[in-house]
């Protein structure tokens, strides 16, 4: 069995933490995890049937919503990881107001730049200046050299960036509370011919997120592994995920990914989250694991 995942970060930590502490071989399952460049290409990936399931949420929608029945089966991860690294001379949001920022074109950094923008009343479209910098790295090295004033980041690059003197604004873990960020999903067909694989893997995954949530230490200790992290930058990345490691997604949060998706890439949505939310194995998991 194959699963998929674009890139390691925070945002998969209990997908690791399952394969550390043993969850999938738990459940009778031999997976190998496959580290695949890019969402798009994991997403291509799934559909033709040369994975099994993929670890995401918001980058298989634009597939979805041309028709390919690609579930979202769990979640893992219920808030965005990202927070807005700002040069020292921005206090607020307000100063941005004719800034240059970095973000990556079509990417979670556009959509969550331009939500965070929207809520604080500046047009993104017009009040603002993108520049196209794709990666953490990239970003960074623009702050510092002052050719942009913000960028979102995602962990641990945040905690990094500040250890290089720039500033962490906000944290859009604290200001979209209920966003399906990161989870797990399957092609319709697998569901359909091997329910209780299904059955299997999603028991793993919620297994683990309840371990990830409520063993910190544990997490942290893989997290440091994992993803080469000191133990400072690990306990960071940890504490902006931990309220948010929740198994079972909302519409409301698929919803709000939806709409990332759609203004990152500029288009509508065309079909309703309810629509490619199979939830009846996180439900009966939760519901077997004594959970509410």
């Amino acid at each position: 069995m194959r699963g998929a995942f674009p890139s390691p970060s925070i945002q998969i930590l209990p997908m690791m933490v399952a394969a550390e502490r043993g969850f999938y071989k738990r459940e009778g399952l031999e997976l190998e995890l496959v580290f695949v460049r890019g969402a798009a290409t994991a997403v291509q990936a799934l559909l033709a049937n040369q994975i099994h399931f993929i670890f995401s949420i918001g980058p298989q929608m634009p597939a979805v919503w041309e028709g390919n029945d690609i579930m979202i089966l769990a979640q893992q991860v219920g808030r965005p990881t990202f927070s807005l690294v700002v040069t020292p001379n921005i206090h607020k949001i307000a100063d941005l107001r004719g800034k240059k920022l970095g973000v990556t074109f079509g990417g979670s950094t556009a959509a969550g730049t331009k939500a965070l923008l929207e809520l604080n009343k500046i047009n993104p479209d017009k009040d603002v200046e993108y520049i196209s910098l794709p990666g953490n790295e990239p970003k960074i090295a623009a702050l510092k050299q002052g050719i942009i004033s913000g960028a979102l980041l995602a962990p641990p690059a945040d905690y990094l960036a500040m250890k290089a003197g720039l500033k962490r604004l906000v944290s859009l873990a604290d200001i979209f509370k209920d966003t399906a960020f990161t989870g797990l999903a399957a092609h319709s067909r697998t569901i359909k011919e091997n329910p209780q694989m299904v059955r299997r893997m999603v028991r793993a995954i919620v297994r683990s997120v309840l371990h990830t949530r409520d063993n910190p230490e544990d997490a942290v200790t893989i997290a440091m592994k994992r993803l080469g992290l000191d133990r400072d930058a690990a306990q960071d990345a940890y504490q902006m995920i931990r309220e948010a490691l929740v198994p079972v997604p909302t519409e409301k949060g698929v919803e709000l990914m939806a709409q990332w998706q759609a203004i990152a890439l500029n288009i509508k949505p065309k079909r309703k989250p309810s629509e490619y939310m199979d939830l009846r194995f996180v439900n009966e998991a939760m519901a077997e694991l004594g959970q509410k």
